[in-house]
């Protein structure tokens, strides 16, 4: 004959386990993400979904909340066992996101790796913008970002016949290793673009140039990312360096210094990258 606490127990322990597990089931069902690239996790504040985020990588400068996720290291050499300790069950990955194998890796222990494309124009970037709002069930605020990366683009004048435009290089390096500007295909090629700016580099990507190259085509701007600026020991002291004493725009100091994800990466600020370097163009020719 059964105790009468046996016969009570079923009923106490049946509903407390129905309970953990519908308790335990949102938490695993929803998604816990770890973004790899400056432009995703820009992105994904800028819509509103930070709440999803755990985890960010080194190039994950905006906004400033994300300094207080966790990090995955830089994204193009990221660090498995880092991004396994977050509790992340998804890789966001930004084109260029790596080692192969580190992906792989994390694949294999059961996290979903989504990769995203590099936007490389204006139209692919909303088209970006848009993606991550289905995904993140935030069309409302994705529809709404785009329409103000629209409007905080700056409507240039007509140039007048035969006026020459400005001209500017974006350089990425500058040292005895030799000189790195911003060719074609780049996002500093882009914002000149949409700043009324000739950029004199015609190569594709990021690549060196020559000393020849340099007393040829003398450009009325530069542009540097503050990062380059503070290793060379600030704006004066880069504008004073030997490897670009052939340019009279360094030794005039018409340079202009700008936040390097701002000026690097499509982010929800291009906006106000574009309004920076038409501003500047304005100001320093005349």
């Amino acid at each position: 004959m059964c105790s009468p606490l046996y016969r009570f127990l079923p009923r106490v322990f049946t509903p407390l386990l129905l309970l953990t597990l519908v308790a335990t089931v949102p938490a695993q069902a929803t998604e816990q993400i770890a973004s790899a690239g400056g432009t995703l996790t820009d992105i994904i504040f800028a819509l509103g979904a930070e709440d999803k985020l755990v985890a960010v990588d080194t190039s994950s400068t905006s906004p400033a909340a994300a300094a207080s996720k966790a990090s995955i290291g830089y994204y193009r050499s990221l660090s498995a066992e880092a991004l396994i300790a977050t509790g992340a069950t998804s890789l966001w990955a930004l084109e260029g996101s790596g080692p192969e194998a580190t992906l792989t890796q994390l694949a294999n222990t059961g996290i979903t790796v989504k990769r995203f494309s590099k936007p490389r124009d204006l139209p692919e970037f909303y088209q970006f913008i848009a993606e991550l709002g289905q995904l993140l069930h935030k069309d409302t605020a994705a529809d709404a970002l785009i329409s103000q990366i629209k409007q905080s683009l700056p409507e240039l004048p007509a140039e007048q016949a035969g006026a020459k435009p400005a001209s500017a290089l974006f350089i990425l390096q500058a040292s005895s290793r030799g000189i790195v500007v911003a060719g074609d295909d780049t996002v500093p090629a882009l914002l000149f673009s949409h700043s009324a700016i000739q950029n004199l580099a015609k190569h594709s990507g990021f690549k060196p140039i020559s000393a020849e190259f340099l007393l040829l085509n003398q450009p009325d701007l530069l542009v540097v990312p503050d990062h380059v600026a503070q290793s060379a020991g600030g704006l004066s002291a880069f504008c004073q360096l030997p490897e670009l004493r052939l340019l009279q725009a360094a030794k005039d100091c018409r340079v202009l210094v700008m936040d390097s994800l701002l000026s690097m990466g499509m982010t929800s600020r291009i906006g106000e990258a574009v309004q920076q370097l038409y501003q500047f163009r304005q100001q320093a020719v005349r």
